[in-house]
């Protein structure tokens, strides 16, 4: 993404004076605080004004974008993505700028984890945006993968159930598996080498798809929906890139891809019907 000090907010643009963090959130209260800076704090939820307290980092830009994601990049190159709640979704390290002030932002299981058995590697990303299961990105592209609460997740294709591999091995054939995980839960998480990632129930069913951004659910992929759904979104929708397709006790939920991101609702048989509530997605 290509920074900028401005900050988007209800559709229009402010350019901000931007300073230190100490100056914009450890004296927040205090009087000497940039009025500018000051304002600004208040339009941060909660959770991410604490989250940027905790690392004690120099902010350089803040950008709230039009879906209420809220994107910060720290003057040490550091970028960090917030929910519209306030909660970070991922850290991107573009340097070795990995700190102890950092690391404090992960499960203390993890933590653990990471000094025992990754001490000297270079850490350039975590996330947390697939149900909260936590990933960790190396230098050379080795990742790790931990449940919510810190456990660490070891990558497994042969646990995988048979009807997970007879899903892959029908629709996709001619991309491998790069890694395939078990929570706690026995739920099943799979990414592919083309970045789309799947999730399947203990019993091996299918329960979403995510795409990497910019790219639909592969055309092969189309064919396991009721076509009825895919035809709704081919006629209606030809312009949106479908993210998204999760699996519903009443059908299925389809999610386009941001900005002007929406969420339909289908029957188990493809019907159309409705637009998703709010929340809906985190519902289950």
């Amino acid at each position: 993404m290509n920074f900028s000090k401005y900050a988007l907010l209800g559709g229009s643009i402010f350019l901000l004076s931007v300073g230190s963090m100490s100056s914009c959130t450890q004296n927040a209260g205090q009087q000497n605080v940039d009025p500018v800076q000051q304002q600004y704090l208040k339009k941060l939820p909660s959770l991410a004004v604490s989250t940027l307290n905790k690392i004690k980092g120099d902010i350089d830009t803040l950008m709230f974008v039009e879906n209420d994601e809220i994107d910060v990049r720290l003057k040490n190159g550091v970028e960090i993505y917030f929910d519209q709640e306030g909660e970070w979704n991922k850290v991107s390290m573009h340097k070795n700028e990995m700190t102890d002030d950092l690391m404090k932002l992960l499960p203390v299981q993890t933590q653990t984890y990471l000094k025992e058995n990754a001490s000297g590697k270079t850490i350039k990303r975590f996330d947390r945006s697939r149900k909260k299961r936590l990933t960790i990105a190396f230098a050379g592209k080795e990742e790790l993968n931990f449940a919510r609460n810190g456990k660490f997740l070891p990558n497994d294709v042969k646990k995988l159930p048979s009807q997970v591999t007879t899903l892959l091995n029908k629709y996709f054939a001619d991309d491998a598996i790069k890694s395939a995980t078990v929570d706690p839960n026995y739920e099943y998480s799979v990414d592919l080498q083309s970045g789309v990632y799947l999730e399947f129930d203990r019993m091996g069913r299918f329960e979403r798809v995510e795409t990497p951004k910019g790219q639909t659910i592969p055309a092969n992929f189309v064919n396991y929906f009721p076509s009825m759904m895919m035809k709704y979104m081919d006629k209606n929708y030809s312009d949106k890139v479908i993210r998204r397709i999760i699996r519903k006790d009443y059908g299925y939920m389809v999610k386009t891809e941001k900005p002007d991101a929406i969420e339909l609702c289908f029957s188990k048989t493809g019907d159309y019907l409705r637009l998703a509530n709010k929340g809906e997605e985190n519902e289950d």
